[in-house]
């Protein structure tokens, strides 16, 4: 069983007299820490230091941080376990290193990030990150202090769901929600590093290759299907549009002499928004079948800025109504 050198203990109960090295500081910028033996079977050398800490009200505080730095095994000797502990505390005596955040993952999640940052996403954006915080992170992690967060810790919580049977593209939207999260909270000057970014997936597996519908295909889907159902299905197979540029669609966006149609929105539960991205902003050419459909559908007095497919009360429809 592989150790895992950068967990943090979580009790600092040791009695002084366990130390066999230090334990006092020579002044506030300097350090020589203190060094003890923990483990009877399994035996591993743990450091004590201090380190300065953005506490909750955002005022400067001292905590004392015992880490495990290497088994006895790895270390055999106390030289080689104070050169490791004087490696670790270099950017603390040497003045680099800054204070970092007390602060937990979730407070920070739900009190900085979500208020701020999360609003800045798109419709369909914030709904997915909802879930993945609501379901995942915050569970994991929510608990855990920002500055604690080892890229070991992540790394086993991403291969922890490949196991569970989730999706490489879904564990993947987790690593990416990790980082886009812990980014956030390195700019603000909560934490120092990044360690989702040190986080590694397996190579990505493609599946079996995915079934072709033949125009035969479509046609007898849609004559099973009542409107608006079957026109959408057909203009979404003509078009290529994606279903919320679709469901998005005013007549003031189609030209039927010119056979175009402008992609200028998109709509998600509601909510309406600018393209997926920049290039989906575009105007395409429509063939003779799509502009028979959407002529067939055409009212006699239109307004410009009325919905192609509009509910009853003129609303856009979801796309849970087309079912």
């Amino acid at each position: 069983m592989s150790l895992d050198t950068r967990d943090t203990l979580k009790s600092d109960a040791e009695q002084s007299g366990r130390a066999i090295y230090g334990g006092t500081m020579a002044r506030r910028g300097f350090q020589q820490g203190s060094l003890f033996q923990r483990g009877t079977r399994r035996k591993v050398w743990v450091a004590r230091w201090w380190e300065d800490v953005i506490q909750q009200d955002g005022t400067l505080g001292r905590l004392r941080r015992s880490e495990v730095i290497g088994s006895v095994a790895e270390l055999p000797t106390r030289r080689k376990a104070m050169q490791v502990m004087s490696q670790r505390l270099s950017s603390i005596n040497s003045g680099e290193a800054r204070p970092q955040s007390i602060r937990t993952f979730g407070e920070f999640v739900k009190k900085d990030w979500m208020p701020v940052i999360l609003p800045t996403f798109k419709c369909a954006t914030q709904k997915h990150y909802r879930y993945m915080l609501d379901v995942h992170l915050i569970p994991a992690f929510g608990n855990t202090q920002l500055r604690e967060l080892t890229r070991e810790e992540l790394q086993k919580f991403l291969c922890r769901k490949l196991n569970s049977g989730l999706s490489w593209e879904t564990v993947h939207h987790f690593k990416c929600g990790l980082s886009k999260i812990l980014g956030t909270a390195g700019e603000w000057r909560y934490i120092t590093e990044n360690v989702a970014q040190r986080t590694k997936l397996p190579q990505r597996q493609h599946g079996t290759e995915r079934a072709v519908l033949t125009p035969a295909h479509v046609l007898g889907i849609a004559a099973n299907l009542n409107e608006p159902a079957r026109s959408i299905t057909l203009l979404l197979v003509l078009t290529g549009l994606r279903v919320g540029e679709l469901l998005a669609l005013r007549w003031g966006s189609i030209d039927l002499k010119a056979r175009l149609l402008r992609v200028a929105e998109t709509v998600y539960d509601g909510h309406f928004d600018r393209p997926k991205t920049k290039r989906s902003a575009r105007t395409i050419p429509i063939g003779t079948e799509t502009a028979e459909i959407l002529a067939a559908i055409h009212p006699a007095a239109v307004d410009a800025r009325a919905l192609v497919f509009a509910s009853r009360d003129g609303l856009a429809r979801s796309m849970e109504s087309l079912a």
